[in-house]
Protein backbone atom coordinates (compact mmCIF):
# COMPACT_ATOMS: atom_id res chain seq x y z
CA UNK A 1 0.00 0.00 0.00
CA UNK A 2 0.90 3.18 -1.07
CA UNK A 3 -0.08 6.44 -0.44
CA UNK A 4 -2.56 7.95 -2.80
CA UNK A 5 -2.38 11.01 -4.24
CA UNK A 6 -5.72 12.00 -5.07
CA UNK A 7 -6.54 14.55 -8.18
CA UNK A 8 -8.78 17.95 -7.50
CA UNK A 9 -10.58 17.16 -10.39
CA UNK A 10 -14.00 15.67 -8.73
CA UNK A 11 -16.17 13.65 -10.90
CA UNK A 12 -19.04 16.47 -11.75
CA UNK A 13 -21.77 13.43 -10.69
CA UNK A 14 -20.32 14.00 -6.96
CA UNK A 15 -20.81 17.31 -7.25
CA UNK A 16 -23.81 17.79 -8.65
CA UNK A 17 -26.05 14.41 -7.78
CA UNK A 18 -23.71 13.33 -4.68
CA UNK A 19 -24.76 16.64 -3.39
CA UNK A 20 -28.05 16.22 -3.64
CA UNK A 21 -28.47 12.82 -2.51
CA UNK A 22 -26.20 13.64 0.80
CA UNK A 23 -28.67 16.46 1.78
CA UNK A 24 -31.71 14.09 0.75
CA UNK A 25 -29.94 11.39 3.69
CA UNK A 26 -28.84 14.25 6.35
CA UNK A 27 -32.58 15.58 6.03
CA UNK A 28 -34.12 12.02 6.27
CA UNK A 29 -31.68 11.51 9.85
CA UNK A 30 -32.53 14.81 11.00
CA UNK A 31 -36.30 14.06 10.74
CA UNK A 32 -36.06 10.75 12.84
CA UNK A 33 -32.72 9.92 13.46
CA UNK A 34 -34.02 7.11 15.94
CA UNK A 35 -35.42 4.66 13.26
CA UNK A 36 -31.70 4.84 11.72
CA UNK A 37 -29.77 4.28 14.88
CA UNK A 38 -28.68 0.63 16.50
CA UNK A 39 -29.60 0.13 20.20
CA UNK A 40 -28.79 -1.76 22.75
CA UNK A 41 -31.04 -5.13 22.68
CA UNK A 42 -32.91 -4.23 19.30
CA UNK A 43 -31.90 -6.65 16.87
CA UNK A 44 -30.25 -5.14 13.76
CA UNK A 45 -32.76 -6.25 11.43
CA UNK A 46 -35.03 -3.85 13.31
CA UNK A 47 -32.81 -0.79 12.16
CA UNK A 48 -34.20 1.13 9.40
CA UNK A 49 -31.29 1.05 6.57
CA UNK A 50 -30.48 4.08 4.52
CA UNK A 51 -30.48 3.58 0.83
CA UNK A 52 -27.80 4.92 -1.24
CA UNK A 53 -27.65 5.05 -4.95
CA UNK A 54 -24.43 2.98 -6.12
CA UNK A 55 -25.04 4.59 -9.95
CA UNK A 56 -23.78 7.85 -8.15
CA UNK A 57 -20.10 6.83 -6.28
CA UNK A 58 -19.75 3.71 -8.80
CA UNK A 59 -20.39 6.17 -12.07
CA UNK A 60 -17.92 5.18 -14.69
CA UNK A 61 -16.35 8.56 -14.47
CA UNK A 62 -15.48 8.27 -11.16
CA UNK A 63 -14.03 4.37 -11.26
CA UNK A 64 -11.90 5.98 -13.76
CA UNK A 65 -10.76 8.69 -12.51
CA UNK A 66 -9.99 7.02 -8.96
CA UNK A 67 -8.27 4.06 -11.24
CA UNK A 68 -5.90 6.55 -12.62
CA UNK A 69 -4.90 8.40 -9.39
CA UNK A 70 -4.01 4.64 -8.19
CA UNK A 71 -2.27 4.40 -11.54
CA UNK A 72 -4.69 1.17 -12.25
CA UNK A 73 -3.88 -0.42 -8.82
CA UNK A 74 -5.85 -1.70 -6.03
CA UNK A 75 -5.82 1.06 -3.00
CA UNK A 76 -4.74 -1.67 -0.59
CA UNK A 77 -2.95 -4.12 -1.54
CA UNK A 78 -1.29 -2.71 -5.06
CA UNK A 79 -2.40 -5.52 -7.36
CA UNK A 80 -3.27 -4.37 -11.04
CA UNK A 81 -6.46 -4.25 -12.44
CA UNK A 82 -6.73 -5.80 -16.04
CA UNK A 83 -9.27 -6.58 -18.33
CA UNK A 84 -10.14 -9.84 -16.57
CA UNK A 85 -10.42 -8.19 -12.78
CA UNK A 86 -12.94 -6.30 -11.35
CA UNK A 87 -13.32 -3.78 -8.83
CA UNK A 88 -15.19 -1.60 -6.58
CA UNK A 89 -15.66 1.88 -5.39
CA UNK A 90 -14.53 1.52 -1.30
CA UNK A 91 -15.58 4.01 1.19
CA UNK A 92 -12.59 3.53 3.58
CA UNK A 93 -15.74 5.18 6.14
CA UNK A 94 -18.26 2.73 6.00
CA UNK A 95 -21.82 4.19 4.43
CA UNK A 96 -24.31 1.95 5.81
CA UNK A 97 -22.80 0.29 8.93
CA UNK A 98 -19.49 0.04 10.66
CA UNK A 99 -18.07 -3.03 12.78
CA UNK A 100 -16.49 -1.42 15.74
CA UNK A 101 -13.18 -3.07 17.24
CA UNK A 102 -14.08 -6.90 18.51
CA UNK A 103 -17.63 -6.47 17.62
CA UNK A 104 -19.67 -9.15 15.81
CA UNK A 105 -22.98 -7.12 15.07
CA UNK A 106 -22.76 -3.82 12.62
CA UNK A 107 -23.30 0.15 14.02
CA UNK A 108 -26.33 1.70 12.48
CA UNK A 109 -26.16 4.17 10.63
CA UNK A 110 -22.58 4.36 8.79
CA UNK A 111 -20.83 7.56 7.44
CA UNK A 112 -23.84 8.18 5.27
CA UNK A 113 -22.99 11.84 4.46
CA UNK A 114 -19.86 10.64 3.08
CA UNK A 115 -21.03 8.20 0.52
CA UNK A 116 -20.81 10.54 -1.88
CA UNK A 117 -18.15 12.41 -0.57
CA UNK A 118 -14.60 12.22 -3.03
CA UNK A 119 -12.32 12.47 -0.19
CA UNK A 120 -13.72 9.22 1.42
CA UNK A 121 -13.66 6.92 -1.98
CA UNK A 122 -10.83 4.55 -3.19
CA UNK A 123 -11.20 1.94 -5.99
CA UNK A 124 -10.36 -1.48 -4.68
CA UNK A 125 -10.01 -5.05 -6.13
CA UNK A 126 -13.08 -7.41 -5.25
CA UNK A 127 -11.10 -9.79 -2.41
CA UNK A 128 -10.14 -6.79 -1.05
CA UNK A 129 -13.26 -5.05 -0.44
CA UNK A 130 -15.44 -7.46 -0.41
CA UNK A 131 -13.80 -10.49 1.72
CA UNK A 132 -11.65 -8.08 3.72
CA UNK A 133 -12.28 -4.86 4.84
CA UNK A 134 -15.63 -4.93 4.40
CA UNK A 135 -17.35 -2.67 6.99
CA UNK A 136 -14.61 -2.86 9.32
CA UNK A 137 -14.03 0.63 10.83
CA UNK A 138 -12.38 0.27 14.23
CA UNK A 139 -11.08 2.91 16.54
CA UNK A 140 -9.07 2.93 19.38
CA UNK A 141 -11.47 5.00 21.51
CA UNK A 142 -15.10 4.61 20.72
CA UNK A 143 -14.69 8.23 22.40
CA UNK A 144 -13.47 10.41 19.37
CA UNK A 145 -15.88 8.85 17.25
CA UNK A 146 -18.44 11.37 15.36
CA UNK A 147 -20.99 8.78 15.10
CA UNK A 148 -23.84 11.63 12.79
CA UNK A 149 -23.19 14.36 10.75
CA UNK A 150 -24.36 16.29 13.87
CA UNK A 151 -21.72 14.93 16.67
CA UNK A 152 -19.43 17.36 17.39
CA UNK A 153 -16.32 15.44 17.20
CA UNK A 154 -14.11 15.85 13.38
CA UNK A 155 -13.23 13.20 11.43
CA UNK A 156 -9.42 14.53 11.54
CA UNK A 157 -9.39 13.42 14.91
CA UNK A 158 -10.95 10.00 15.08
CA UNK A 159 -8.74 7.47 16.62
CA UNK A 160 -8.54 5.05 13.73
CA UNK A 161 -7.48 1.80 13.29
CA UNK A 162 -7.19 1.30 9.45
CA UNK A 163 -4.64 3.44 7.40
CA UNK A 164 -6.01 5.86 5.58
CA UNK A 165 -3.18 5.67 1.91
CA UNK A 166 -5.78 8.64 1.26
CA UNK A 167 -4.52 10.68 4.00
CA UNK A 168 -1.61 8.82 5.70
CA UNK A 169 1.81 7.39 4.83
CA UNK A 170 1.15 3.67 5.14
CA UNK A 171 4.82 3.31 5.57
CA UNK A 172 4.79 4.77 8.98
CA UNK A 173 2.52 2.31 10.22
CA UNK A 174 3.72 -1.32 7.63
CA UNK A 175 6.65 -2.18 6.40
CA UNK A 176 7.87 -5.93 4.83
CA UNK A 177 10.14 -8.44 5.00
CA UNK A 178 10.64 -9.65 1.75
CA UNK A 179 6.94 -10.46 0.44
CA UNK A 180 5.49 -10.60 4.12
CA UNK A 181 3.68 -7.43 5.78
CA UNK A 182 4.49 -6.40 9.06
CA UNK A 183 3.65 -4.07 11.83
CA UNK A 184 5.97 -1.10 12.20
CA UNK A 185 7.40 -1.30 15.37
CA UNK A 186 4.72 -4.05 16.16
CA UNK A 187 1.88 -0.77 15.99
CA UNK A 188 -1.62 -1.72 16.60
CA UNK A 189 -2.52 -0.03 13.80
CA UNK A 190 -0.13 -1.79 11.50
CA UNK A 191 -1.30 -5.21 12.10
CA UNK A 192 -5.05 -4.74 12.42
CA UNK A 193 -5.12 -2.96 8.34
CA UNK A 194 -2.83 -6.00 7.57
CA UNK A 195 -5.60 -8.16 9.26
CA UNK A 196 -8.32 -6.15 7.78
CA UNK A 197 -7.09 -5.56 4.52
CA UNK A 198 -6.40 -8.93 3.92
CA UNK A 199 -2.51 -7.80 2.71
CA UNK A 200 -1.33 -11.28 3.92
CA UNK A 201 -3.19 -13.20 0.93
CA UNK A 202 -0.57 -12.05 -1.96
CA UNK A 203 2.35 -13.14 -0.27
CA UNK A 204 2.89 -15.55 -2.58
CA UNK A 205 2.35 -13.14 -5.50
CA UNK A 206 4.98 -10.66 -4.11
CA UNK A 207 7.51 -13.42 -3.93
CA UNK A 208 7.16 -14.14 -7.61
CA UNK A 209 7.73 -10.62 -8.27
CA UNK A 210 10.69 -9.85 -6.32
CA UNK A 211 12.23 -12.99 -7.71
CA UNK A 212 12.01 -11.48 -10.85
CA UNK A 213 13.76 -8.58 -9.73
CA UNK A 214 15.88 -10.21 -8.54
CA UNK A 215 16.80 -12.31 -11.84
CA UNK A 216 16.40 -9.01 -13.59
CA UNK A 217 19.02 -7.82 -11.48
CA UNK A 218 21.73 -10.21 -12.75
CA UNK A 219 20.93 -9.20 -16.31
CA UNK A 220 21.74 -5.52 -15.49
CA UNK A 221 24.77 -6.01 -14.22
CA UNK A 222 25.82 -6.48 -18.02
CA UNK A 223 27.03 -3.79 -20.40
CA UNK A 224 25.11 -4.30 -23.50
CA UNK A 225 27.74 -1.66 -25.13
CA UNK A 226 30.75 -3.59 -24.13
CA UNK A 227 31.18 -6.09 -26.76
CA UNK A 228 33.48 -8.27 -25.22
CA UNK A 229 31.21 -8.58 -22.22
CA UNK A 230 28.23 -9.22 -24.48
CA UNK A 231 29.83 -12.38 -26.26
CA UNK A 232 31.06 -13.81 -23.31
CA UNK A 233 27.45 -13.60 -21.88
CA UNK A 234 25.31 -14.95 -24.52
CA UNK A 235 28.23 -17.92 -24.83
CA UNK A 236 27.74 -18.50 -21.31
CA UNK A 237 24.18 -18.16 -21.58
CA UNK A 238 24.08 -19.96 -25.08
CA UNK A 239 21.69 -17.82 -26.78
CA UNK A 240 22.30 -14.95 -29.53
CA UNK A 241 24.07 -11.67 -28.99
CA UNK A 242 21.11 -10.14 -30.06
CA UNK A 243 18.92 -12.13 -28.04
CA UNK A 244 20.87 -10.67 -25.08
CA UNK A 245 21.02 -7.12 -25.77
CA UNK A 246 17.59 -7.27 -26.09
CA UNK A 247 17.21 -8.75 -22.14
CA UNK A 248 19.28 -7.05 -20.57
CA UNK A 249 17.72 -3.48 -22.62
CA UNK A 250 14.51 -5.37 -20.41
CA UNK A 251 15.31 -6.22 -17.43
CA UNK A 252 16.93 -2.77 -16.78
CA UNK A 253 13.68 -1.04 -17.57
CA UNK A 254 11.56 -3.50 -15.58
CA UNK A 255 14.23 -3.14 -12.75
CA UNK A 256 14.41 0.66 -12.66
CA UNK A 257 10.44 0.98 -12.99
CA UNK A 258 9.98 -2.01 -10.18
CA UNK A 259 9.70 0.76 -7.36
CA UNK A 260 7.66 3.84 -9.25
CA UNK A 261 4.09 4.24 -7.85
CA UNK A 262 3.02 2.74 -11.47
CA UNK A 263 4.24 -0.88 -10.18
CA UNK A 264 2.67 -3.14 -8.87
CA UNK A 265 3.64 -3.95 -5.10
CA UNK A 266 5.68 -0.98 -5.56
CA UNK A 267 5.43 -0.92 -1.12
CA UNK A 268 7.14 -4.11 -1.04
CA UNK A 269 9.68 -3.72 -3.55
CA UNK A 270 11.04 -0.59 -1.88
CA UNK A 271 11.12 -2.11 1.40
CA UNK A 272 13.19 -4.90 -0.23
CA UNK A 273 15.14 -2.72 -2.55
CA UNK A 274 15.57 1.04 -0.90
CA UNK A 275 18.10 2.54 -3.80
CA UNK A 276 15.38 2.01 -6.83
CA UNK A 277 14.44 4.76 -8.13
CA UNK A 278 10.06 5.63 -6.84
CA UNK A 279 9.89 8.29 -9.30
Amino acid sequence: MIKINKTSNIPNILIIKGSLETQRLIEGYNNNNAQFTSKVGVATKHVVKMDFDNKIYGHKTVKEQLIIDQHYKCCFCEAKFSDNIFGDVEHYRPKKAYRKLGAKQLTYPGYYWLAYDWNNLMYSCEKCNRKHKRNDFPLNSEATRKADHLQPNLLMNEDTLLVNPIEEDPGLFITFRDEVPVAVNKSVKGATSIKSYGLERLNDSRLENLKAIKLALTFTNINENDATEVARAAADLKITINDLIETVLIAKDFFNSAAKDTAKFAYCVRCKFPKLPTV
